[in-house]
């Protein structure tokens, strides 16, 4: 397992992914079903890089692009940001996110020196319910009608994990790599 730089060459694999209806259903994101949405996704990617205010890295295992762990709404002056995360459904049970997800944790704690990071989690959501659970983070409320859908508003819940309740827990043996 490697998290890593995402690159044109993945833009099959990130429009597969995020073109899944399954791995988009909990996600604030339209379904990509066209390369030229891939590109402008992957381009998006790429602007919140310079800006600083978003990290996405590709998840690779076995030598293939499998999913993505991402950092965004980086605030440096309030030390937060907000962690998200898709993985395609046959990798899915493999214990792989919480790997990818504890190095994005230990990033963005180690390096970028942050306080606090968050999720919005739709709840019906129970995987990734079970999986920030598991890496500590604790449920502080529910958001309701946070999101419009087709069918009317959506729920959200929120968890929140501070960097002095990361300590102990062990380091992991990747870390994001390039740029």
């Amino acid at each position: 397992m490697q998290l890593r730089w995402l690159e044109p060459a993945d833009l099959p694999v990130l429009q597969r992914l995020f073109g899944d209806d399954e791995v988009v259903r909990f996600m604030a994101l339209s379904r990509l079903e066209t390369r030229a949405q891939a590109e402008v996704f992957l381009e998006s990617i790429v602007e919140g890089f310079l800006e600083g205010s978003l990290y996405q890295w590709g998840l690779e295992a076995g030598g293939q692009l499998v999913g993505t762990c991402t950092l965004a709404g980086i605030d440096r002056d309030n030390r937060h940001a907000e962690i998200g995360f898709a993985l395609e459904r046959a990798h899915r049970g493999r214990g792989l996110m919480a790997r990818a997800t504890r190095a994005l944790l230990g990033f963005s704690f180690r390096f970028l020196a942050l306080h606090r990071i968050e999720a919005d989690v739709d709840p019906r959501n129970t995987a990734s319910i079970r999986l920030l659970e598991k890496l500590g983070f604790a449920r502080e409320g529910l958001l309701r009608e946070r999101y419009r859908e087709q069918d009317g508003y959506q729920d959200a819940l929120v968890y929140g994990l501070l960097a002095r309740e990361w300590q102990g827990i062990p380091a992991t043996d990747s870390q994001p790599v390039g740029r």
